[in-house]
């Protein structure tokens, strides 16, 4: 069990590297590098973290992952509220992008699907089983799997979907035909932490794999590909509600964005076409529009800090999330 050190000041974090572009820094006997690491032999502990909800700041370090996440607020002309979370996430090949999961449901034989459900748990409940730094919801694709009744589904297309190596469902659908939602664009993860978004038929499950993909994510539109904005994002359910996006600048350097609201609620969510443009003004070259609306939920060291419906009481229950630094 690793040795935790909690911070509490918020004068410690704005002086850590990060979403600054720091070249390292040293304080209170903690020494991070450029990218936020932990770094050297005589740090007080082997992970610093910083929870401070009430200025939206949370931080956290080892050698082999560094990640700062930023809850930033805005009002529109009507004056409601706005806001997203910002993850900076510096992660590693001893420490990469992951996936958890729940129990798969009793296998059925279904036309493009390896198994046939997994269980959808309480949030909590599923952070509870698999604890991690970072956590957020993912595809929702045992949603789109999960039968209704015997060997049928309530979608008929399913996406290429990919966890840990497994394929876990194939059948998609056809890029050139009416943009139905969600559309199945995909976010292939591969092995040397690079990211790669592509419409919804552009590879088979067999081709990711032999690309070298871990995991592939369906859900879309994708974003950014080649650094380029998608042309057709505003004919794309491009309206505001929660949403989640991920990111890639680099190899292993990620940008994740996690809005709240609708404009029905004390909340307004953001549009695609705002995604779109704040992951490329983060530097992202790839990006991937994940599944939204109440399916929406961000977790820190195993605690909820935004999900997709503020006002609620409840979350919706999750089979299955993207995570870093998974225990």
């Amino acid at each position: 069990m690793m040795k935790r050190l909690l911070a509490l000041t918020l004068t410690i974090l704005l002086l850590l590297p990060g979403l600054s572009g720091a070249e390292g820094t040293e304080k209170d006997g903690w020494h991070f590098d450029e990218k936020g690491f932990l770094t050297g032999d005589d740090n007080p502990g082997e992970e610093y973290i910083l929870e401070d909800e009430k200025q939206g700041i949370w931080q956290y370090a080892s050698k082999d992952l560094s990640i700062k996440v930023t809850r930033f607020e805005e009002k529109t002309k009507k004056k409601k509220k706005q806001i997203y979370c910002v993850a900076d996430i510096w992660c590693s090949e001893a420490s990469p992008l992951g996936a958890i999961q729940s129990a798969p449901k009793e296998s059925l034989k279904l036309k493009g699907v390896a198994y046939a459900g997994i269980e959808q748990r309480h949030v909590e409940d599923l952070i509870a089983k698999n604890p991690s730094i970072l956590a957020v919801s993912d595809d929702m694709y045992g949603l789109r799997i999960t039968p209704v009744s015997k060997g049928k589904t309530k979608y008929d297309y399913h996406g290429v979907v990919i966890r840990n190596g497994e394929v876990i469902a194939t059948k998609t659908r056809n890029s050139q035909k009416k943009r139905s939602w969600p559309n199945l664009d995909t976010m292939a993860v591969y092995q040397d932490g690079s990211m790669k978004a592509f419409d919804c038929d552009a590879l088979t499950a067999e081709e990711y794999l032999e690309q070298g993909a871990v995991h592939v994510f369906a859900f879309g539109p994708w974003l950014l590909s080649g650094g380029e904005v998608h042309p057709k994002l505003e004919k794309i359910n491009n309206y505001s509600e929660p949403r989640v996006a991920l990111g890639m600048i680099e190899p292993y350097h990620y940008i994740l964005i996690v809005t709240t609201g609708r404009p029905t609620n004390k909340y307004q969510g953001y549009k695609l076409t705002w995604l779109a443009d704040k992951m490329k003004e983060y530097g992202c070259t790839e990006a991937l529009n994940l599944d939204g609306g109440a399916t929406v939920a961000l977790a820190f060291n195993n605690k909820i800090i935004l999900h997709g419906d503020m006002e609620a009481k409840t979350l919706r229950n999750l089979g299955s999330m993207i995570a870093w630094g998974i225990k």
